[in-house]
């Protein structure tokens, strides 16, 4: 695909054998205006799943997907009403699983950072201890020293 070329879609069914057919009884018994304005809901719900289906591609940094209508079908891919459904399925799941996934690396993002922080915070606890240990032995030595002159001292006196 080309940079800046976008995906059409055309959810509208194309094949009339997969409608039940209906009785003739039941075909008269049903209103053409009340058949005609479930089809114009159905098809406005559709379009406004297509559209929350857009705003979470484009959440997502992905292009928007076109409906068209009324235009030559040969340029096109057209999806029955079921394809259309699933499609929409799978890419509603697919945006979730992205948003998840996400979120899932922001936290292991964070808890890498404060683990770093905890571990800087450890290690220059442990370069005070060390400071303070060599600051113990310098003291000690010095005692030792001043109790082996103050020993030599003692010595000294007595044989004397």
């Amino acid at each position: 695909m080309t940079e800046g070329s976008q995906i059409f879609l055309l959810p509208i069914s194309t094949s009339d054998s997969t409608k039940e057919p209906l009785s003739p009884v039941a075909s008269k018994a049903q209103d053409p205006s009340l058949l005609s304005n479930r089809l114009m809901i159905e098809k406005q719900q559709e379009e406004a799943e297509w559209e929350s289906i857009n705003g979470l591609l484009m959440t997502h940094g992905f292009k928007p997907l076109c409906l068209v209508k009324g235009a030559d079908l040969r340029d096109f891919i057209v999806f029955d009403k079921q394809s259309s459904q699933k499609m929409r399925q799978i890419l509603k799941t697919l945006m979730e699983e992205t948003t998840r996934q996400q979120s899932m690396i922001r936290e292991l993002i964070e808890t890498n950072q404060q683990l770093k922080s905890e571990l800087q915070l450890e290690q220059n606890r442990a370069a005070h201890q060390e400071q303070r240990a060599n600051d113990l032995q310098q003291i000690m030595d010095s005692v030792k020293s001043k109790i082996g002159e103050l020993e030599d001292e003692s010595l000294n006196r007595v044989c004397q």
